[in-house]
Formats: C-alpha cells, sequence, structure tokens
C-alpha cells in the first residue's frame, strides 16, 4: 500500500548565491516541470496531481499554483472572460493581477496557494488561502528566498542545515503539531493563513489578504438566527455539490452534527443519496457508528463502514514521517487515512470532510468550560479571596478538594493561558522533563506568545470569540487540517470542507457569541437550527469525534505494545536528546498503572516524535 503523499504542488526561488542549474535539475530528478528566469535568478517549478495545479508563462511572466477555487466559473463570468473550463487556471490569476493588482485575491473564493512572478516589475509573491488549507512554507536566509507547498520541497531543492528548532519540539510535545509560524527546522517557516509575501530589491515584506473579524448582529431575534444559520450551511455544501460529479463524491460520516449536516445537506441538493463513509472501532468506548448507522437511516444515505483495527495502525505508523514532513502526532489520522482509503476503494475521488463547525459555531468544551471559568471570577472578589481560596487551601488534595483547587488555580489564569493550561508540559516544570542543554536552547514562552498575539488581534472581540478565533488558527490551520488534507492525499484522493467556505465562516462572526456558547451547552443555536433536520439522537450526543484507542491498544495488542516498547522504552532512543531518560521511564511507570487514557494519549506523541527523528 503506497501511502506517501505524491509529489504535488509547487516551488518558487529567487537566488543571488545559488547556482539555479543545479536547483532544476534537483527539481527534475523529482518530476517537476520547471521553469527559470535566468536574469533574475527565479525559478518556479510545479508537480500536477490534480487538475488545479500547475504553472502558466507567457516567457516573462509566470504563475505556479495549487488551488481549489469554488468560484471560478462567476470569476469568468463577471470578468467577461472565457469559459473556466476551456481557460487555463494560472493564465487567468494573471489576467485578474493585471487588472487589479495582488488585490485581487479577496475576489478568490476556495483554496489557494500561489507563486506569482511579475518580470516587468520585478515583483515577487506567494499567497496562502484565508485558513491556510493550502499550506506555504518558506525561507529567507542570505538574500536566497524559497517557497513551496511542501518542506520537504525546499528540503531537496536546496541546501539547508537541517538544524532543529527546539522551540519547535517544545510546540510538538505541547500542541500535537507545530505551531504557524514554526517549523521543525530553524531556517524554515510557515506562511500563515490568509497572509502573503513580496518580494523586490532583496527585500521581503509580508502582506495580510485577509483575517476573521467578529462583528455580532444583537438586532436579530434567536428565531431569525436559526432560520438563516440553516439556510448559510445549505447554501455552503451547495457550493461544493457541483465542483465534482456525484458518483466521485464522497462524505466523511463520523455521525456528528457536523458530518451528518453536511451529508444531509448533500442528499437534497444533489437529489441522490451522499455516498458516506464511516469509521468504527471493535472498542464501544471508541465506537460511534450507531450514530453514523442513524444519519445514514434519516438520510437515506448511500452508507459505506470500516472497521480500523490494530494492524492498521502498524502497518501505517512508520510510514507517517513520509507523509507528513515534520512530526505530527494527532492519533486520528490513522481513521481519516482509512476512511479514505476505503473510499477511494469505491471509485471515490473527492471527500467532504465536516471540520471547522466547532470553530466557527463554538462547539469544543473548553469554550462552555471557560464561561464556567468566568461564572467565579464574576463572584466579588472578597468572597474569592477571603472565603473560598483560603477554605480550600487547608483542605487535603485528593477528591472533590483537589479538583476544585485545581479549577480555581486555573480560573485565576488568564486567557489565553488558561486556554492551554490542561496540559501536561504546562503542570511539570521543565527541568522534570527537559535535558538541561535542550531548556538553554528553548523559549518555553514561543507557544504562548504566538497564542497572546492572536488573542490580541481578535480584539475587541467577546473572550468567547476570541478563543474561536485562537483555535482557528492553531487547531483549524496547523491541525485538523493537516490531519485530514494530508492522509486524504497519501490516499489519493482530495478533501474539501464546506463548513471552512469563507462567505459562512463570515456570516458566523455575526452571529453574537452568547448564542453560539450558553452555560453547559455548546453550540448552542447551531444545534437550534438543525433541529427537525437532524436526528435528536445526534444533536444530544456528547461530542466525540474520530478518536483512537490508543491506550487500551498499547496495553492490550502484541504487536502495538511491542511497537511502543521497543521504539520508546529500549536502548536509547532520539528523543533522549531533549528529553529526560528518567522522565520516558517515568511517563511508562504512570502508563502501565493508571486506568485513564491520559498517559497512553501522550505516549502516542512521543513515539510519533521518535519514529520522526529516525527517519528524518
Amino acid at each position: 500500500m503506497n501511502t506517501d503523499i505524491p509529489q504535488t504542488g509547487f516551488y518558487i526561488s529567487k537566488n543571488n548565491n545559488q547556482n539555479l542549474s543545479e536547483i532544476n535539475h534537483k527539481l527534475e530528478l523529482k518530476g517537476a516541470k520547471t521553469i527559470i528566469f535566468t536574469d533574475d535568478n527565479v525559478i518556479l517549478a510545479s508537480w500536477k496531481q490534480f487538475d488545479d495545479q500547475g504553472m502558466w508563462s507567457d516567457g516573462k511572466n509566470a504563475i505556479a499554483y495549487d488551488m481549489d477555487l469554488t468560484n471560478l466559473d462567476t470569476l469568468c463570468q463577471s470578468e467577461g472572460l472565457q469559459s473556466s473550463g476551456a481557460m487555463d487556471k494560472g493564465r487567468f490569476l494573471w489576467q485578474l493581477y493585471r487588472k487589479y493588482g495582488i488585490n485581487f485575491v479577496d475576489r478568490l473564493r476556495g483554496t489557494f496557494a500561489f507563486g506569482l512572478w511579475d518580470g516587468m516589475n520585478k515583483d515577487l509573491y506567494v499567497v496562502t488561502d484565508p485558513y491556510g488549507i493550502k499550506p506555504v512554507v518558506y525561507s529567507n536566509q542570505d538574500d536566497n528566498f524559497s517557497a513551496a507547498t511542501r518542506i520537504n520541497h525546499l528540503l531537496f531543492a536546496q541546501t539547508f542545515s537541517k538544524s532543529i528548532n527546539n522551540d519547535a519540539i517544545f510546540h510538538y510535545l505541547f500542541f500535537q503539531a507545530i505551531c504557524s509560524p514554526l517549523t521543525i527546522y530553524r531556517e524554515i517557516v510557515k506562511l500563515e493563513p490568509g497572509k502573503g509575501l513580496h518580494h523586490k530589491k532583496n527585500k521581503l515584506t509580508r502582506l495580510t489578504h485577509y483575517d476573521i473579524a467578529y462583528q455580532p448582529d444583537r438586532s436579530l431575534t434567536e428565531k431569525d438566527w436559526v432560520s438563516k444559520i440553516r439556510n448559510h450551511v445549505k447554501n455552503a455544501v451547495d457550493v461544493f455539490v457541483p465542483l465534482s460529479s456525484y458518483e466521485k463524491t464522497g462524505c466523511f460520516l463520523s455521525g456528528g452534527t457536523d458530518s451528518s449536516s453536511i451529508a444531509g445537506f448533500y442528499t437534497q441538493l444533489a437529489g441522490k443519496p451522499a455516498r458516506t463513509f464511516s469509521i468504527g472501532f471493535d472498542d464501544p468506548r471508541y465506537n460511534e457508528l450507531d450514530y453514523a448507522r442513524i444519519a445514514c437511516k434519516r438520510f437515506k444515505t448511500d452508507y459505506h463502514e470500516y472497521y480500523v483495527t490494530p494492524q492498521d495502525v502498524t502497518s501505517l505508523i512508520e510510514r507517517l514521517p513520509g507523509i507528513y514532513d515534520e512530526p505530527f502526532g494527532n492519533a486520528s489520522v490513522i481513521p481519516a487515512f482509512y476512511c479514505a482509503h476505503h473510499a477511494a476503494g469505491k471509485g471515490i475521488e473527492v471527500m467532504l470532510g465536516g471540520d471547522g463547525g466547532d470553530e466557527i459555531f463554538g462547539g469544543n468544551e473548553r469554550y462552555v468550560t471557560n464561561l464556567v471559568f468566568q461564572r467565579y471570577l464574576n463572584l466579588p472578589g472578597i468572597i474569592r479571596t477571603k472565603m473560598v481560596e483560603p477554605m480550600l487551601s487547608i483542605m487535603p488534595d485528593k477528591g472533590i478538594f483537589y479538583k476544585a483547587k485545581r479549577y480555581v488555580r486555573r480560573a485565576n489564569i488568564s486567557n489565553p493561558e488558561r486556554f492551554y493550561s490542561y496540559n501536561l508540559l504546562a503542570e511539570v516544570t521543565p527541568g522534570t522533563i527537559f535535558r538541561q542543554d535542550f531548556i538553554d536552547g528553548v523559549n518555553f514562552n514561543s507557544f504562548i506568545n504566538i497564542a497572546k498575539k492572536h488573542y490580541q488581534n481578535a480584539a475587541p472581540a467577546d473572550d468567547t470569540d476570541r478563543l474561536l478565533y485562537l483555535d482557528m488558527k492553531f487547531t483549524i490551520t496547523d491541525n485538523d487540517i493537516r490531519k485530514v488534507t494530508q492522509m486524504v492525499e497519501a490516499a489519493g484522493l482530495r478533501v474539501r470542507y464546506p463548513l471552512l467556505d469563507r462567505d459562512l465562516v463570515d456570516f458566523t462572526c455575526t452571529i453574537p457569541p452568547e448564542l453560539k456558547v450558553k452555560w453547559g451547552k455548546g453550540r448552542y443555536i447551531f444545534k437550534q437550527a438543525m433541529k427537525g433536520f437532524l436526528p435528536d439522537e445526534i444533536i444530544n450526543k456528547s461530542k466525540h469525534g474520530m478518536g483512537l484507542p490508543v491506550t487500551p491498544w498499547f496495553k492490550n495488542d502484541k504487536k502495538m505494545h511491542e511497537l511502543l516498547y521497543d521504539t520508546l522504552f529500549t536502548g536509547k532512543p532520539e528523543i533522549s536528546n531533549y528529553i529526560k531518560p528518567d522522565f520516558i521511564h517515568l511517563m511508562k511507570d504512570e502508563f502501565e498503572k493508571d486506568e485513564t487514557t491520559y498517559y497512553g494519549d501522550n505516549l502516542w506523541v512521543y513515539l510519533i516524535l521518535e519514529l520522526w527523528l529516525k527517519q528524518k
């Protein structure tokens, strides 16, 4: 089973000190189509897996692109151009650029990343879409600028030291992923969502073409919002229905509100049963197929399911470093891949994913918990500091008192620090976990400093919306989208995200936050809007997601157990260059006696890092 992502996307550079012919030779060996502008030391390269990837040039100017636009036909009509089906996509972008300048980007809908060389004016632009669904990484070292859609494109085209970024190691262990703008390598950074780069005369300028802006409209009644939300979600799905044929389109169906809504609206709009694909597990604590089947029954979908086994994990896990260019520790990559792989076997070419719903409608439990903390902080200060907290301080650290102390301690932390305080690395001192030479070379505040920047950028939004903004920047761009997109592409398919349609996201920014998240109720107004459309069982179910039974399989499956113990607890693992061996074995001891999933889930993150370090 071939699970490496095909060479796809683009590479673009402007080098003053490197041999262009040498770079070109390396790119061509990897199957790239290339263009060189020798006088300007500019090179563009592209790899084509899908129709919306490629390159255009008129001999003086060029565009390398990776895009999946949803409004291409509309733009062609409004600009009086020939139909999109008969037009080179790069040439179309160039015509928009000639007419509107780089601000043409604001007219695009869908997902896109491109590099544009304006040979007449010597301008080089690199841009990614509003939510970073089409990623871009870049490097600007010693008058050599380069950008690409994958880290590996930069690595095999040019010479880098491959020096590991210690801050990125900390990000990964803290968040299971490395957050923009960092990458695992010091010399390479990610272009953040909604951003662009302008390179001219050896000067690099960062541009912002889009950002999320919360402007709640409190003039509408709850009844008004219910109607508008259902219509907007349906319209967002409708955008994607005509983009691929019914026979080649599938829907992820977890049985949650988002995937069920997409499958239901797709069935309505296509006039045929959506082809849905679901993942199950033999462990009933993780298996949600009952809910997927309820959605299937309601919408009469063409339903397919696949049970993931421990053997599926062991056959895939060591290939993950070849799929991800840097450590990525979200265990849900496994079910995401096998769901897409199963769909590919049924003739599917495009999957519709439900990612984004939690972050635009307020569905994560952390948003509800934040309201609880805010309720406590709204108590008069004298009650909190003179009564509650002194009383708790003399109580034993066990049972309900221990929980109450943790609750009060977290409540007294300001956001965004509080938002990320339920984390092993936030509760243990660095000296307990990390080697001293690692500690000396890392900024432990780097993650939270980026979070603070985003939190402030969302001002003056309500605290709930500011947390949604954080998750759009981190959880969506750097975790969920990377998880699904790269595994779907590894299965040979492409994926689209109706709930991340820009017009829908912008609309949700007008919903008052107090309707998104209420006391004890996440995504309140969304669920009200979907009543009567979605089955009550799905609306009322607790949130689960596409999890993986990591802990029980580590403990009870022979091969999974051996993989964990042979990789992390035998000999000298690579992670011991960063993490104290004593802490690794402490994690092992806690894992063996703990009955929860806490330590097993953390060990998965360490295991993936070790596998990546061994293969880098």
